[in-house]
């Protein structure tokens, strides 16, 4: 197994606290796999026996509503593990995943996972973080979903996704929300609707943006988008 990886899972917050020795055990239990094309599916069944890690690439995960509409609930990449409920409970994340472009995998089958866990009483206390973070990210998201104006929702994504450490630690943020479509089916806007969004906000000098790439250059630009509105939108960054 390459050092890339071991550093990977060795920063990775699910193996907070276990030692280097086990890291190396599980990275060596691990199975990859690599999917090639877009829109290559992991389905629910396979997610209630399996632990997965992103190495490279993005996995979403999809969720069919009532209506029969496929919706995006969390993207994943490289350096997370998804459906961690599933190896407590076995059971299945009632989700699809669906990768985006070239992704590679690594793989456990829950009953090996399980048996690392339980050599590092660690393990579950950190799968109870991860679970609580991914809630609460799920909760600023239907946060944002209340926003009234576009303007406001796409500010307050960035600001989101700023206060997830998901940008370079510089004074300029980078922040890629390609594909545009997607993006603006998490924010509940058309794909133009949000093409203009993040024009009027270069011109706020707020951010710069190219190609599905988002610069942030202020903050404080963002946030006084937020401040404008009397809608309930609260997503600052401190």
């Amino acid at each position: 197994m390459s050092d890339s990886v071991l550093d990977m899972l060795t920063e990775a917050p699910l193996l907070d606290g276990v030692g280097v020795d086990l890291i190396r055990q599980i990275a060596a239990a691990g199975r990859v796999r690599t999917l090639k094309k877009h829109f290559g599916r992991i389905g629910p069944d396979e997610m209630s026996r399996k632990l997965f890690f992103v190495l490279s690439g993005e996995m979403r995960m999809m969720r069919i509503a009532p209506d029969g509409q496929e919706h995006l609930m969390q993207r994943f990449n490289p350096g997370e593990f998804f459906c961690l409920a599933a190896v407590v409970s076995s059971l299945s994340c009632n989700s699809e995943m669906v990768n985006a472009g070239p992704t590679e995998l690594m793989y456990w089958n829950h009953g090996n996972f399980r048996q690392f866990m339980d050599a590092n009483a660690n393990f579950y206390g950190n799968i109870l973080n991860q679970m609580a973070s991914q809630v609460e990210q799920e909760r600023e998201m239907r946060t944002l979903s209340r926003c009234c104006k576009a303007d406001v929702k796409v500010a307050a994504y960035l600001l989101h996704k700023i206060k997830q450490g998901r940008c370079l630690r510089q004074l300029v943020c980078d922040v890629d929300i390609r594909p545009i479509s997607l993006t603006a089916q998490e924010l509940g806007i058309a794909r133009e609707t949000l093409s203009r969004s993040l024009q009027r906000l270069v011109k706020r000098d707020g951010i710069s943006y190219q190609g599905g790439k988002v610069q942030v250059v202020s903050v404080a630009s963002l946030e006084a988008v937020l401040e404008e509105s009397e809608c309930n939108c609260s997503c600052r960054c401190s």
